[in-house]
């Protein structure tokens, strides 16, 4: 192989692959990238063989050929040198890998790309085009409420439910919920589990300009195609819970809160609440006023909101990293909580909106 590359490029190119590169394997090849040039391009591909990456950038390639080379060793070289400037990247028939730059030279002892897991992203199954800014706001409005253990496996995935133009993207570890819906172009039916994981690095991966993404779900993995960029990851297995049931009509409480007072006050009250074991903060909702509060060893701390109220008086505790969770990723001006009563889980929305549901377990105060 032998090829010419922007180093802006590749550095871009290595990012976009490198989180999926394994670091604890029992097969060491996994802790490689892939590079192969071809046709005047540069195709990277990383996987754990759970997720996998692969994203293609132009190059002028004189001589075609395949390697795996080191990921962190690659990334950390590249990355220091100079921006902008031209890379020369060669092989030989020993798979060793010459990096030049300017007054730059390094090689590194690679492995034969035939050792390398075959995958071909390629995936075939049902096609759904998606905007990128609505696949956004599904990932960052569920993937935050997903379980981050393996004690419940389907846990640590987000239902997809596709149906009639509407997706909706479903997160639950047991103490919280959250649901957000999108319009798209899509009449069929689907229903399947993705790991939180992957669809983390497809919203890492995805940049700010509007595009379309092409999603296809098979049987036993789904792939998002978009800039150049294939991520493919397999499908977690199992029946997700039945969320609709969860979430009850009615209330006892509801009041109407400005997102920016809301968080502000939450985040001066977990201060405190951190260092009690529960995170416990206590919300008080009584005469259009949120009373915020938390006890530690270390002292009190106390917040009063005006809000508009509608129902009874009450008193209800809740782990403060759950609310704050919610409030990091909120962008809208106002939210309605939910109360059903002080046993029971409060349902926070978007005010005038039910596109976002999030559901929080109270915490019993004794």
């Amino acid at each position: 192989m032998k090829c010419v590359i922007n180093q802006n490029d590749l550095s871009k190119a290595i990012g976009i692959v490198q989180k999926v590169v394994s670091v604890r394997t029992t097969m060491p090849i996994l802790t490689g990238m892939l590079i192969e040039a071809e046709n005047n391009t540069l195709s990277l591909t990383a996987t754990d063989l759970d997720m996998g990456i692969k994203t293609t950038i132009d190059c002028e390639v004189e001589e075609e050929g395949s390697i795996v080379v080191n990921a962190k060793l690659i990334s950390d070289f590249i990355r220091k040198l100079p921006s902008k400037s031209s890379v020369e990247i060669t092989t030989d028939s020993f798979n060793k890998m010459r990096i030049k730059c300017v007054k730059s030279d390094f090689s590194i002892l690679c492995n034969s790309a035939d050792e390398y897991p075959d995958n071909t992203f390629y995936n075939e199954g049902e096609s759904i085009t998606i905007d990128s800014g609505a696949l956004k706001k599904l990932i960052k409005n569920t993937t935050f409420a997903a379980a981050q253990d393996n004690i419940k496996p389907i846990f640590t995935g987000c239902l997809m439910e596709v149906t009639n133009n509407e997706c909706t993207f479903v997160a639950i570890d047991g103490y919280r919920l959250a649901v957000k819906k999108e319009n798209i172009n899509y009449q069929g039916n689907l229903n399947v589990i993705v790991p939180s994981k992957s669809l983390h690095e497809v919203y890492r991966i995805i940049e700010d300009e509007d595009q379309l993404i092409e999603m296809v779900i098979s049987n036993s993995h789904i792939s998002f195609a978009f800039n150049h960029t294939i991520v493919i990851s397999n499908l977690l297995e199992g029946e997700f819970i039945k969320y609709k049931e969860i979430i009850k009509e009615g209330y006892k409480t509801k009041i109407d809160i400005l997102t920016s007072m809301f968080k502000d006050s939450v985040e001066r009250v977990s201060l405190l609440a951190r260092e009690d074991k529960n995170n416990l903060v206590i919300f008080t909702v009584s005469e259009n006023n949120l009373k915020i509060e938390s006890t530690s060893e270390y002292g009190n701390a106390e917040e009063n909101i005006e809000v508009e109220m509608e129902g009874e008086d009450i008193k209800i505790g809740f782990n403060s990293k759950y609310i704050m969770d919610l409030l990091r990723i909120a962008e809208d001006d106002k939210l309605t909580l939910v109360f059903q009563g002080s046993l029971n889980p409060c349902i926070i929305t978007v005010t005038g909106n039910d596109d976002f549901i999030y559901l929080v377990l109270p915490v019993r105060i004794s």
